[in-house]
């Protein structure tokens, strides 16, 4: 796997290539969110079957982008990948992981969040393995996390003066830094998926 600073070095070169299509992106997604977050009583329903699809989507939009720096219609792409026919599958998976970590975080705090990062593959393995149940991507996220759930946990951490800079421009920096953030995650993915390469999907799952 490559060191932290080449996965962020390799992000950055890609997001330098062409910018508008991400930052637009990530501003329709927060447009989402605030109009999800507005819809009252209903905010859980949409959470669960608007706003948790569009954020696989998002992520695997920005993965394709990743691999490929021509596929530059990023909102396309994601609205696409959101409401395709596997929009169940994601829905369900998307759904368990959040009520896994909720049930983890109900326990104790520390044991949440080393699930959250444990289960943080599993928005790429629900699109590029559709035919793998929901609750089984998950758990191939955790085995493909094993040894590694630290690595992640201090490269989402590398980012936080970024994230105070973001704050002194009212938000407005987040823009730029979401899809930095998410390309270094998409990147460190690849390191991951390079890892297990020969190792079986099927006949891992405990």
């Amino acid at each position: 796997m490559r060191t932290r600073s080449e996965q962020k070095a390799a992000a950055l070169a890609k997001c330098r290539i062409n910018w508008t299509p991400l930052v637009l992106a990530t501003l329709v997604y927060i447009a989402v969110c605030g109009a999800s977050a507005a819809t009252a009583f209903a905010a859980v329903l949409v959470e669960i079957f608007l706003l948790n699809p569009i954020t696989v989507g998002l992520y695997n939009a920005f993965l394709a982008y990743d691999r490929d720096q021509t596929q530059d219609n990023i909102i396309e792409s994601m609205f696409r990948r959101s409401f395709d026919k596997n929009y169940l599958h994601k829905v369900l998976g998307y759904f368990l992981v959040n009520l896994f970590v909720c049930l983890w975080t109900l326990l104790l705090i520390i044991p949440g969040i080393i699930k959250a990062f444990a289960y943080a593959m599993t928005p790429f393995i629900l699109e590029e393995n559709p035919e793998m149940p929901a609750y089984d991507a998950i758990k191939y996220s955790e085995k493909m996390m094993m040894g590694h759930k630290w690595e992640l946990f201090v490269l989402c951490l590398s980012f936080i003066g970024w994230g105070i800079l973001a704050c002194l421009t009212f938000g407005i920096g987040f823009l730029w830094l979401t899809p930095y953030m998410e390309l270094s995650v998409c990147e460190f993915y690849e390191d991951l998926k390079a890892e297990q390469a020969g190792k079986p999907l099927e006949g891992t799952i405990s």
